[in-house]
């Protein structure tokens, strides 16, 4: 429903109910129209008005688990903004139990002779200079575009022909398209960025100045990407491509939610990657060396609060490749518990699919959350857990490995979501702190998808708690 639908809807109530509030108008609203996330958003901004932020909060979130439509940005922006507002109270608050506590300890101590004035003082270092890294030389592109399965090689050299002369007007390097049967659920001629080609129909190079084509070569039937030797250089400069845009991806993710969290940008890449609790990732992912680059780009000066996300392509922007056409989003995390398929997707694109085991008798909870803690080897009688493990709600929910892999694809936990090691640790290495995780039991076709070659950044102890035994929901 849109704004102005919105308003008259609301002008009615008031007509034929004088004496009821706004807030009585959105309770109403929400509860008739519980999919539109324009009433949520109102009912949360109502909330806070009254000064209820815990109420308010849910209204938000109700309103991020609502279907696509008008006021999807600022319900998002609201929850984020009263998180990090609640945060910096209850830091705040601790910060002023601090100074009253050292207060205290200086004018029991100040007087009297003892470590407190007899230490010397000491001068703290300053940061590592960080290098300055020159622009990524422009690299071999290579798109992937699903076709349907009934076009002839002559029909498909001339669809692609089409597509090439429409589809990337900025460019001016020649880059190669490569052309795949369809995929189920994945648009047609759009770009694949994170899909892994198994069959091929046809491949194609293109130069966008002179707007002729290079090279091109078809089959009628598809042909094994494997066993195709004419292949093996293109294969391998995808590969190297889809690598650069993960770690990019990934990049802007962590500092995305690091904004949220905290109101600011780190003011190095390395300060994502601390010490649990505030392990945002594991490591700094560095570039292929066919980049030229010792580390990736970082201008946190080119940063601009009221156009977060967007601005992230000139704070760390993609050395070597063209930015997508359909632009990247933040990361997010959907659960489909009818088909037992997580989802990592950046806007329109996939990133990865894995399959999971989730909790008996729905009690995997549907809803909207956010990762909350990243804990490498999560301690749990008999090693539960597996490798690594997310936790996206206080009490005791959380995605981890398995030391049972025959249980993923069924539903046999308490609530947890478990996954394959492998997928457990490859998943920690893509989401930060913060990340978006929505959970929900529409019916949803379960739909092929070939991940890329796995990627992790190794965890090490520094995001270890081998005090804390846990208690997950397995």
């Amino acid at each position: 429903m849109d704004k102005v639908s919105f308003l008259q809807e609301k002008s009615t109530f008031h007509m034929k109910y004088p004496d009821q509030s706004d807030l009585a108008f959105y309770r109403w609203y929400t509860a008739q129209y519980p999919n539109e996330a324009i009433g949520w958003f109102h009912l949360g901004k109502e909330r806070e008005a009254q000064g209820n932020s815990e109420q308010a909060l849910e209204a938000y979130r109700r309103g991020l688990v609502s279907k696509q439509g008008p006021y999807d940005n600022e319900t998002r922006d609201a929850y984020h903004r009263l998180l990090r507002e609640r945060q910096r109270s209850s830091l705040g608050s601790r910060t002023r139990l601090l100074l009253a506590s050292l207060l205290f300890l200086y004018f029991q101590f100040a007087f009297s002779p003892g470590p407190l004035r007899d230490g010397s003082s000491e001068t703290i270092p300053q940061a590592a200079k960080q290098p300055v890294p020159t622009p990524g030389q422009t690299q071999p592109h290579v798109e992937v575009i699903a076709v349907p399965p009934t076009l002839s090689a002559r029909e498909l050299s001339e669809q692609v022909r089409r597509y090439v002369e429409s589809r990337r007007p900025a460019l001016t390097q020649p880059f190669t398209v490569m052309v795949v049967p369809e995929v189920p659920g994945s648009p047609l001629f759009r770009p694949l960025l994170f899909y892994q080609p198994r069959e091929v129909r046809g491949i194609l190079r293109y130069n966008p100045t002179s707007r002729t084509v290079i090279s091109e070569k078809w089959w009628d039937k598809p042909v094994q990407l494997e066993r195709e030797p004419t292949l093996a250089s293109v294969k391998a400069e995808l590969t190297d491509e889809q690598l650069t845009l993960q770690h990019v991806l990934i990049l802007r993710n962590a500092l995305y939610r690091y904004y949220q969290q905290t109101g600011t940008l780190p003011a190095q890449l390395s300060d994502l990657a601390g010490a649990y609790p505030g392990n945002y990732l594991p490591q700094i992912p560095v570039p292929p060396k066919r980049l030229l680059l010792k580390s990736y780009p970082y201008h946190p000066k080119a940063f601009l609060p009221e156009s977060a996300w967007d601005s992230l392509r000139n704070v760390l922007p993609l050395p070597g490749y063209p930015e997508p056409v359909a632009p990247f989003e933040p990361l997010q995390l959907q659960l489909t518990t009818s088909t037992h398929t997580l989802k990592l997707i950046s806007g329109s694109h996939l990133v990865r699919s894995y399959p999971v085991a989730i909790g008996k008798n729905d009690s995997t909870p549907e809803g909207y959350y956010t990762i909350q803690q990243k804990i490498n080897q999560p301690r749990g009688h008999d090693n539960i857990y597996g490798t690594r493990g997310m936790v996206f709600q206080e009490n005791g929910y959380a995605l981890h490995g398995t030391n049972h892999p025959e249980s993923i694809g069924s539903s046999v936990s308490l609530g947890c979501v478990r996954l394959y090691n492998a997928a457990v640790e490859e998943l920690y290495s893509f989401v930060s702190l913060g990340t978006e995780f929505m959970i929900s039991n529409a019916p949803s076709p379960a739909q092929p998808w070939s991940n890329p070659a796995p990627f992790v950044l190794p965890a090490g102890p520094e995001e270890e708690t081998p005090q804390v035994i846990y208690n997950w929901l397995h």
